[in-house]
């Protein structure tokens, strides 16, 4: 148990990096004269990284320590983010964070996938607690780029900081001896349809969700800094400040859904805070007063917190030797949500407007809905399943 307390401040870190697209993106799409269509790439190439290290962790799981796979996807985090930041043209920076995505996506899934599997009987609790600490690096990592603006210092700090800020976090990495994984079947595709096969219905249903409920959170943080700026004339540096803020919420949400799992069904939790998010979401970006926006916003991030945590806690649902791998194969899902959805929604930006485009997000969150009732009599054991008792 002791050897979990390593991971934190690498989540602290990964959830920094999270962000640093949505905390920059704006600031990047002014220094390389991008559109918001042309800038929406970076997002997509970033989880693309990620959701091809969610396809080869486990075949990396079998071949090497814990150990050694979070160190070395510290190190190219590192060199991917001083590269990009000395990067002066827009592919080379693109180019760059792909592998940032990359390290990223390994030092995210990793410790999920550790717990799982060694730690099964702990796994709800640790699993709300690695991701809490990935909301405290959502709360400080546009606090960064923020502080940059306002000081008036080159941005490419602002890519630079996450990788200086990584090298004293990884210390208790070096010092700390893991267990080994065991029972950990590939990622293949006679293993995806063993998955599959476990419950097909519920499985549908929980991948599309996830995609859906993933993509709409990412969509939201990546461009609500635009927005803000943009569209309601936000001075640069003050809009990071609000998102920070929105990764204090994050945080109070996924907290309390933590603990309203103790006392309700995580299905009647998913379907409330889904059906807040579609509202609140919907109607955030049409009042004309930027303060109204923000409520409105910060108000949504606490109901939409919790809901792919909370769906991605159905891993250890399967058999143990399979968790590892459905564990796997839903962060696939959620990366396929976040490289998708944020592309889009900077279409829809360039295409439509501001407006539009935020508001569009709600179109998801009723997809997330529509999962639910489509699995509602396929959740195993109802409220006794591991999913209905996981915290976020």
């Amino acid at each position: 148990m002791k050897s979990i307390r390593a991971f934190y401040p690498l989540m602290v870190i990964s959830g920094l990096v999270q962000l640093l697209i949505p905390s920059t993106i704006h600031i990047i799409m002014d220094q390389f004269h991008l559109t918001e269509g042309e800038v929406s790439t970076l997002p997509l190439v970033y989880f693309i990284g990620m959701m091809v290290s969610a396809v080869f962790v486990t075949h990396l799981i079998n071949r090497f320590l814990v150990k050694l796979l979070l160190l070395t996807s510290a190190l190219l985090i590192c060199i991917s983010l001083i590269s990009a930041s000395l990067s002066y043209e827009f592919y080379m920076f693109t180019f760059f964070c792909f592998f940032t995505g990359l390290g990223n996506g390994i030092l995210i899934i990793l410790p999920g996938v550790y717990v799982t599997n060694v730690l099964s009987k702990e796994s709800a609790r640790i699993q709300s607690t690695l991701f809490g600490f990935i909301s405290f690096g959502y709360i400080l990592g546009p606090l960064i780029p923020g502080i940059i603006i306002k000081l008036d210092i080159s941005w490419r700090w602002a890519i630079a900081s996450p990788a200086l800020l990584m090298v004293p976090l990884i210390i208790p990495l070096i010092f700390t001896k893991f267990n080994r994984i065991e029972k950990v079947d590939k990622l293949s595709v006679s293993t995806v349809k063993e998955i599959i096969k476990f419950n097909p219905r519920f499985f549908t249903g929980l991948f599309i969700a996830l995609i859906l409920g993933a993509g709409a959170t990412q969509g939201f943080l990546i461009w609500i800094i635009t927005f803000l700026e943009k569209e309601r004339g936000l001075l640069q540096g003050s809009a990071h400040l609000i998102l920070s803020a929105i990764g204090i919420c994050l945080v109070f949400g996924r907290l309390a859904c933590g603990n309203l799992t103790k006392r309700f069904s995580t299905f009647n939790i998913l379907i409330i805070i889904s059906i807040v998010s579609t509202f609140l979401i919907f109607f955030a970006p049409f009042p004309q007063h930027v303060i109204f926006n923000i409520v409105l916003f910060m108000l949504a991030s606490i109901f939409f917190a919790g809901i792919f945590p909370l769906l991605l806690s159905a891993a250890s649902t399967y058999p143990k030797s399979e968790s590892s791998s459905t564990y796997s194969l839903f962060f696939i899902a959620l990366a396929l949500g976040s490289l998708f959805v944020p592309f889009l929604i900077g279409h829809i930006f360039e295409i439509a407007g501001y407006v539009a485009g935020m508001s569009s997000i709600t179109v998801l969150f009723l997809g997330v809905l529509a999962c639910l009732f489509f699995i509602k009599n396929d959740l195993p054991n109802k409220r006794k399943s591991s999913l209905m008792n996981h915290s976020c």
